[in-house]
């Protein structure tokens, strides 16, 4: 990756998503705040009720957030607006989010940390970034 390209890192749990820019490798991190998403109230109470159906899987409102925020990454991704993707998050979260981004924006993931940083300030995620993209090239 040249260092004019632009990152960014996706720090997301079932219930609220972040997502910073990194406009030079190892370079300082800003949070996007107009990309931060919380669940709504429909989506942390399960949404629509399935009528006998004893099967629904307990992860599925977190299932259906994160799909919204795979669906506005991707979105952002189709204007341009960053060429790599880094993930943050439980594995359960990363696993949702692989499955809910197009194939063509995996393909852009550069590194993934499966450990929940969306509390986390620029600097600690700038340090947990660092260390993740280390562990990545070993």
């Amino acid at each position: 990756m040249d260092q004019g390209s632009i990152t960014w890192i996706v720090t997301a749990d079932g219930r609220e998503a972040r997502v910073f820019c990194e406009r030079a490798r190892t370079g300082p991190l800003h949070e996007l705040d107009g990309l931060h998403m919380t669940a709504s109230d429909h989506e942390r109470s399960g949404g629509a009720h399935h009528r006998g159906d004893q099967r629904a899987p307990q992860h599925e409102p977190e299932r259906r957030f994160l799909r919204r925020v795979a669906n506005r990454v991707a979105l952002e991704a189709r204007k341009g607006e960053f060429e790599r993707l880094v993930l943050m998050g439980s594995p359960r979260t990363l696993g949702f989010l692989k499955m809910a981004l197009p194939p063509e924006i995996v393909a852009r993931i550069d590194v993934t940390d499966p450990h929940a940083r969306h509390h986390d300030d620029p600097d600690a995620l700038r340090q947990h970034l660092r260390q993740a993209r280390a562990k990545s090239w070993s």
